[in-house]
């Protein structure tokens, strides 16, 4: 009668969903461009997890961190992006841009794992890379992170290559 959903009646038929089964609607992050004073959450975002799965293993102090912010927030071929989730930051994703195509990092905080948020912010991408001209996304993932490789097929990428205990996955961005 209401598609399975529970409504409250009035006068004998259904006027609404109730709210109170209904299931909640997730709004996807939205993804703005990082500052210089980001830089505090975004080295937070440098967990054990983080760094296992990193190829960098990640910056060893702040003071690393804040050179290479400011040399990323300077570089016109990278796109460092904050993830922002009920105007709180959630993760953060970046763009390395190279001709059409560009390689893609996403980070999501230790306490937002596990919600699906990675897939969410890599869908933001898309929208962020198109107007840059970028015709491809890739990214590399170590094989064992299991998290990361289904947050980007969730995403759409596709498997282009495994070497070396490393997946590659790729996509085409759609106008």
């Amino acid at each position: 009668m209401d598609g399975g959903r529970t409504g409250r009646r009035i006068g004998g038929s259904v006027d609404a969903p109730d709210p109170l089964t209904m299931p909640a609607v997730i709004l996807p992050p939205v993804l703005r461009p990082a500052v210089q004073a980001d830089a505090e959450f975004l080295y937070g975002l440098w967990d054990a997890e983080a760094r296992r799965q990193s190829f960098t293993g990640g910056p060893p102090t702040m003071t690393s961190h804040l050179a290479w912010l400011k040399a990323v927030l300077a570089d016109p071929q990278a796109h460092l992006f904050v993830a922002m989730e009920g105007g709180r930051p959630v993760g953060s994703a970046r763009l390395d841009v190279e001709g059409r195509e560009a390689t893609v990092s996403v980070m999501v905080a230790d306490r937002e794992r596990r919600r699906g948020l990675g897939t969410a912010i890599l869908g933001g991408l898309d929208a962020e890379a198109r107007p840059l001209g970028i015709g491809s996304l890739r990214a590399e993932i170590f094989e064992t992170n299991t998290g990361s490789r289904t947050a980007f097929a969730n995403a759409g990428y596709r498997i282009a290559d495994i070497a070396d205990g490393v997946v590659t996955m790729g996509k085409e961005i759609t106008k």
